[in-house]
């Protein structure tokens, strides 16, 4: 008998067992068994929540189904398409940083709310740098901006790292071209690379001093890749020092004349764009009013109308003057007159003032005097306060630009025949303002300037 009364207590639990089962089955959500959170490697503003599932041992089914969402759900049906099925016993998405609540049902729409999961991301995920490129003559030296993207609370414990110091050395935030040649500077950690520049040490530019025994430009002396880099370096002086601004034409003028390692002839002009009787109407002889550096016939297509050209800088041109060593009919090396190179350096910086020239020949022409407050030179004038580097100086006939000035002398680049073309020249303080050089007169060019942008005295 009492084995029978053992037997139905047995029964009892089984069928008791038994129904809680069936009810647990149809009743009790899954639950979360771990949640990890990574950074994902394909997107650098994303992470993955990797959600582990598990549903218990008396569950007919063991499908589980996760929502991973930035808000609190009140109530979620298991028709939702925001449901993904757990594969492998986990479900993964790849979602944006921030508070979610993450959810778990199985197959009969038994819901689970875990618990608010906070996904943080904490890395940089690039460097931008202020430049595409670095350029430097040997010796020469330049400081490295640049901006690092970060998401979240990233340790911005990077460095500069030169894949060629033999060419690009570095200190601290600084490059140095050591040798000609290039490299590329890197930004990164014990880790990770997050961005690079290029940095050009080239030969065909120099440590901007006056230099009068520097070599003559050669006809078609560069590639149209080097010319193509020259016009780069060119236009980043211009750009450094401010495009439209009174120090862009100030850094045209100093690249011409000090750190392009070779010199540009002097050439009469064979005639201008803005022409007059009884000169043609002509572009890029003795002048060239373009951006950029005249040094390859891929410059031609930008060419107006030819007299007895095209040919680039260096290259013999037809001479129509008699004067000195210039003989009318004769052959000489294409380059600037004085006017040409003002103009050059003015459009260069970003003013389009016409390809005029240096006035005082009784033509009635507009001319670079024209431009700005014209006004004889005097210890007064020059020591009023109001004349500043990348004013015009000059006399009748002639112009050139106001290069630089210290204490002592006045610095003028200028291209003159009895310079042999663009250089620059430099005039003791005492003898320009006593009137005991060439020049007469200086133009403000405060009107035409408006800014002077990162304007310096001296280079």
């Amino acid at each position: 008998m009492k084995n029978y009364k053992w037997l139905v207590i047995v029964v009892i639990i089984l069928l008791v067992f038994i129904v809680l089962s069936i009810y647990a089955n149809f009743k009790v959500a899954p639950y979360v068994t771990n949640i990890e959170i990574t950074e994902s490697k394909k997107f650098n503003d994303k992470v993955i929540v990797n959600v582990y599932v598990d549903n218990y041992f008396f569950k007919f089914n063991k499908d589980v189904w996760c929502i991973v969402s930035n808000k609190k759900e009140e109530k979620l049906d298991k028709e939702d398409p925001r449901w993904i099925k757990a594969n492998s016993g986990y479900c993964s998405y790849t979602t944006d940083a921030g508070d979610y609540n993450i959810y778990v049902r199985d197959k009969y729409g038994n819901v689970n709310d875990i618990y608010s999961q906070k996904a943080d991301i904490n890395k940089i995920i690039e460097a931008k740098f202020s430049k595409e490129e670095i350029y430097l003559y040997k010796g020469g030296k330049e400081k490295v901006f640049y901006d690092l993207v970060v998401l979240g609370d990233a340790k911005k414990d990077v460095h500069l790292v030169s894949t060629n110091p033999n060419v690009v050395e570095i200190d601290g935030d600084m490059v140095k071209g050591i040798d000609y040649g290039n490299a590329e500077i890197q930004i990164k950690d014990d880790k990770n690379i997050y961005g690079s520049i290029k940095v050009y040490v080239p030969t065909f530019i120099k440590k901007p001093v006056i230099d009068f025994k520097k070599p003559y430009l050669r006809c078609l002396q560069f590639s149209e890749e080097e010319a193509s880099l020259i016009d780069k370096i060119l236009f980043d002086r211009i750009d450094q020092a401010g495009y439209k601004t009174r120090a862009g034409v100030v850094a045209a003028a100093r690249f011409a004349a000090l750190e392009f390692a070779y010199r540009i002839d002097y050439f009469y002009e064979n005639g201008r764009l803005n022409n007059y009787y009884p000169y043609p109407k002509v572009d890029g002889e003795g002048r060239y009013y373009h951006r950029g550096m005249y040094l390859t016939k891929s410059k031609y297509k930008d060419l107006v109308k030819s007299y007895v050209g095209p040919a680039t800088w260096g290259c013999n041109l037809k001479n129509f003057t008699n004067w000195g060593k210039w003989i009318y009919g004769e052959k000489y090396p294409n380059g600037f007159d004085c006017s040409g190179f003002v103009t050059w350096a003015l459009l260069n910086g970003g003013f389009d003032i016409g390809d005029i020239g240096a006035g005082g020949d009784g033509s009635g022409q507009k001319a670079l005097p024209d431009l700005g407050t014209k006004l004889s030179i005097s210890p007064e004038v020059m020591n009023s306060g109001r004349v500043k580097v990348g004013d015009l100086v000059g006399l009748d006939g002639h112009a050139a630009i106001l290069a630089g000035r210290d204490e002592n002398n006045y610095y003028i680049a200028e291209s003159l025949n009895t310079t042999g073309g663009v250089v620059i020249t430099t005039v003791p303080k005492s003898k320009l303002e006593n009137r005991r050089s060439i020049y007469t007169f200086v133009v403000l060019m405060d009107e035409v300037y408006k800014e002077d942008g990162n304007l310096t005295n001296m280079w």
